[in-house]
């Protein structure tokens, strides 16, 4: 943000470009979703002891980090506004795929209990 104070040309393009027409509600997507929204979540004590919960709002954060990459890119390209195609979704989708099935293989190869532990009866039984 110092750049678009100093007013810098070069730099505050990449503002101008993604404050305007259909990319502004993006924009405010982006800052109320990935940083109001989870903080206002994970304040709540009780979220934080549901793991299946804990997901849900890491899944979101994810889910904004996405929108945030297609706002950085996108933009660039297509500076008249929002233009959505069937690619926008198939790329990420294509490679979470292939990274998925990399990391299962890489996972089904390996224990990922801690079988020699000394410990380990102990650190099953703790409650928290």
């Amino acid at each position: 943000m110092l750049y678009w104070y100093a007013n810098i040309p070069e730099e505050t393009q990449y503002y101008l470009v993604r404050n305007t027409e259909s990319w502004w509600p993006l924009s405010m997507l982006l800052v109320i979703g990935r940083f109001f929204i989870p903080f206002g979540i994970l304040l709540l004590q009780g979220i934080k002891k549901h793991p299946h919960q804990l997901c849900i709002v890491a899944g979101w954060i994810m889910f904004m980090q996405a929108l945030d990459m297609y706002l950085i890119v996108l933009p660039s390209l297509h500076g008249t506004g929002v233009h959505l195609s069937i690619w926008d979704f198939l790329c990420p989708i294509a490679i979470g795929c292939s990274l998925a099935f990399l990391y299962l293989r890489l996972v089904g190869k390996t224990s990922t209990f801690p079988m020699r532990d000394p410990r380990l009866i102990e650190s099953l039984r703790l409650k928290n």
